[in-house]
C-alpha cells in the first residue's frame, strides 16, 4: 500500500488543522499539488501521513511551508 498524505488547511474554525475526516488521502504528486495550491492562496496547512514517507517527499512539503 502506498504512503498517503492528507493536506489540511488551517482556518479560524479549525486553527489546529487536526480534523481530517473530510480530507482525501492523496499519493505524493497529488499531495504536493494540493499543498502548492494552498501556499499560492497564502493559506497555512498541516500534513498528515499514513505509511512510511520518503525523506525527500517530506522535505518538499516542508519547503512549501507545512506546519508540523
Amino acid at each position: 500500500m502506498p504512503t498517503t498524505y492528507q493536506i489540511v488547511a488551517l482556518s479560524s474554525l479549525e486553527p489546529g488543522g487536526s480534523d481530517t475526516r473530510d480530507e482525501p488521502k492523496l499519493v505524493f504528486p497529488d499531495a504536493l499539488k494540493a499543498a502548492q495550491v494552498l501556499k499560492n492562496q497564502g493559506k497555512a496547512f498541516r500534513v498528515f501521513v499514513d505509511g512510511e514517507p520518503a525523506v525527500d517527499q517530506l522535505k518538499a512539503l516542508n519547503d512549501l511551508g507545512a506546519i508540523e
